[in-house]
């Protein structure tokens, strides 16, 4: 029990980290206090970012249903199931070899931990592609406005020219307002596909110009030059961080191979480790020097500006 409550507390400690939000940008925060326009439906104002994603409790889990099975592809049912299956052999295995207690509690255990982890690891994914795709879409945008081209019909070249999710959602954006469904409505669901900082600025660039006008050419070669620019500040803190990352990770997995080899190099040790009362505390130590390690590790990385 205090081994499984031990494992308990280390999936909580990272679901809660996992899925603490980032706050939002300082400046995007002023903006949603002080600029306001009247003439806007939303709560009158042009950066109301809370209007923008403003959904409730079935609108979200709609949307995140219906984004897992985007972000999934074809056949997502069978994929889902197939995981499944893979993490419960999985749980049996480990529950045989390595604690020996509940099967039915080690299975929920690892299926949570597993469609947790592969719930974030999909958001990940998809939030990488898009800041790699949506400095494209912000330049290919200001070269159509800079053509001559209305609003309207840059972001419909913009979807029509460029592949990916970026792309697509540029697409609809089009083809919602031909079909003249307001520009609040299309940027809203915009907004929800897409739930970040940087797209959440370039949707309020665009309901500002469109209802106080202004210079859109110089406002998108700016934006498109900070998203280029952060890109770059990111790549650059990854260069310089991957040799601490990679020797983390190399020395987080040592003890744990070094229990798995030891059933086979030493299964009269293996067994006092694991299961006898004697050795159960250095198999607590490990685990929970392991995971305060790992957590304080993850926070200096994160930190790391």
């Amino acid at each position: 029990m205090y081994f499984l409550s031990l494992i308990f507390a280390g999936i909580l400690i990272l679901y809660l980290a996992l899925s603490k939000k980032t706050p939002k940008n300082d400046y995007l925060n002023e903006f949603n206090q002080t600029v306001l326009v009247d003439s806007m439906n939303d709560d009158q104002q042009a950066v109301n970012i809370d209007a923008l994603s403003a959904q409730s409790l079935i609108q979200k889990y709609q949307q995140i249903r219906f984004n897992i099975k985007r972000q999934i592809g074809s056949a997502a049912a069978i994929k889902v199931t197939v995981l499944m299956l893979v993490l419960a052999i999985l749980a049996a295995y480990i529950n045989a070899l390595f604690i020996r207690g509940s099967a039915l509690l080690i299975i929920l255990l690892v299926e949570v931990f597993g469609l947790t982890y592969a719930y974030f690891w999909l958001k990940n994914r998809e939030r990488k592609h898009f800041e790699e795709s949506f400095p494209d879409a912000l330049n290919m945008l200001s070269s159509a406005v800079s053509a001559g081209e209305s609003l309207m019909h840059a972001i419909d070249f913009v979807g029509k020219s460029l592949d990916g999710e970026v792309g697509k959602e540029f697409a609809k954006m089009g083809e919602r307002l031909r079909l003249g469904e307001s520009p609040d409505t299309v940027f809203r669901k915009s907004c929800n596909r897409f739930p970040y900082p940087s797209f959440q600025f370039f949707v309020i660039t665009l309901r500002a110009n469109m209802q106080r006008g202004g210079q859109l050419k110089e406002l998108m070669a700016r934006l498109n030059r900070l998203m280029f620019d952060a890109r770059a500040v990111e790549k650059k803190k990854y260069s310089l961080t991957s040799e601490a990352r990679a020797s983390a990770k190399i020395v987080g997995a040592i003890p744990f191979i070094f229990l798995f080899l030891l059933q086979f190099l030493s299964p009269e040790n293996f067994e006092f480790v694991m299961f006898h009362p004697s050795g159960r505390p250095i198999l607590y130590y490990v685990l929970s020097s392991e995971t305060i390690g790992m957590l304080i590790i993850w926070l200096l990385m994160k930190g790391v500006r």
